[in-house]
């Protein structure tokens, strides 16, 4: 695999990474990934010991360390030919390099946290501000095979594994964010088991903490959809791998005891490649349309699964508004990844010509 290169800028060199060298990163960085799933499964559901030194911190960190190693040899071979250490870092992967620190600030971070403060067990330890760090490390680590790709204004692939170099890198990140949120996670939330009569003393919060995670789990999964058909017209498959792949994972961390849960985001995810296949047509009206109806499927799906297999107890008029609820905030993302415009083009696609 070789480093393209691009002389044409003044102060020297400027490397570039192939779409292979990219796959690797993201690949890498899905390590770390799912490490982390991992490590929450064993905290969820094994009787392991609170402990640092764990199995499933080294799937963890085992991903990290070749990360790293990739990313530092990627730079090796360019510095003979750059003018400094950071003009040897490809086009792109500026974050990566970064976030290869935050992370590791992050892990030295946590080893020292917890010999101070303990090792939290529950909501805590997805709060801890060393966690966090790990968190924001691990997404600038996938970043870079996106931003690379991004910036490539040849690159417009018609294949879904031509596409997975950001695609892979985009769903990474959109699980570890899912993975921070899991609490409101509303793939398995059963909140709308509660009963519910008006007023906070009668199953209200139930309903809060339902209809929150939701929005929230929305706006993760078609925040990220929405960014990458921002840059690109999808190939066949990209939708449904996101939204799959992201509810795979999900239900990874209760080790598969609701399979059922991921019905709804797959589901989603096929419908949203028979819009974007045969409905969609790059208007600033479809591009609106089509982010209302997606997450009105996915949680439509998702309660009438529910309703299958267990009972919702939400009045029609609180889990109807839900999902037009779901739908809306799809829109408002929509207008921030394609904002209205005086001649309207807005299109799917058409970020190549905003840099």
């Amino acid at each position: 695999m070789s480093v393209e290169v691009d002389q044409s800028s003044a102060e020297g060199l400027v490397f570039h990474t192939s779409g292979g060298q990219d796959l690797i990163t993201a690949l890498l960085g899905s390590w770390m990934t799912i490490g982390g799933f991992v490590d929450g499964f064993a905290h969820r559901n094994l009787d392991t010991p609170e402990t640092f030194f764990t199995p499933w911190h080294g799937v963890l960190y085992t991903g990290y360390l070749a990360s790293s190693i990739w990313v530092v040899w990627l730079l090796a071979r360019n510095r003979d030919r750059a003018p400094s250490p950071v003009g040897a870092i490809p086009v792109g992967y500026g974050v990566t390099v970064a976030g290869l620190a935050v992370f590791a600030a992050g892990g030295i971070g946590d080893l020292i946290w917890h010999t101070l403060f303990g090792i939290e067990v529950s909501i805590d330890a997805l709060l801890s501000p060393t966690h966090i760090m790990l968190l924001l490390g691990a997404i600038l680590i996938v970043a870079g095979p996106l931003r690379a790709r991004w910036w490539d204004d040849g690159y417009q692939p018609d294949r879904l594994a031509a596409f997975l170099p950001p695609l892979v890198a985009v769903t990474a990140a959109a699980a570890e964010v899912g993975f921070f949120f899991q609490y409101v996670d509303g793939l398995s939330s059963r909140f709308m088991q509660a009963t519910y009569e008006p007023g906070p003393e009668n199953g209200y919060f139930e309903v809060v903490a339902g209809l929150s995670s939701m929005l929230i789990t929305t706006v993760i999964l078609m925040g990220a959809l929405l960014l990458l058909m921002r840059r690109w017209r999808l190939p066949p498959g990209s939708a449904l791998f996101l939204f799959g792949a992201f509810g795979l994972l999900m239900e990874l961390l209760e080790g598969y005891e609701f399979p059922e849960d991921v019905i709804a985001p797959i589901v989603a995810g096929l419908f949203a490649e028979m819009v974007l296949r045969y409905l969609y047509r790059g208007s600033p009206a479809a591009i609106r349309i089509t982010a209302f109806i997606v997450p009105l499927v996915m949680w439509g799906v998702r309660f009438g699964v529910f309703e299958r297999y267990a009972d919702i107890n939400w009045p029609v008029s609180v889990w109807t508004g839900s999902l037009v609820f779901t739908g809306l905030t799809a829109v408002g993302l929509s207008l921030l990844a394609f904002p209205p415009t005086r001649d309207g083009d807005n299109r799917l696609g058409s970020a190549a010509s905003d840099r």
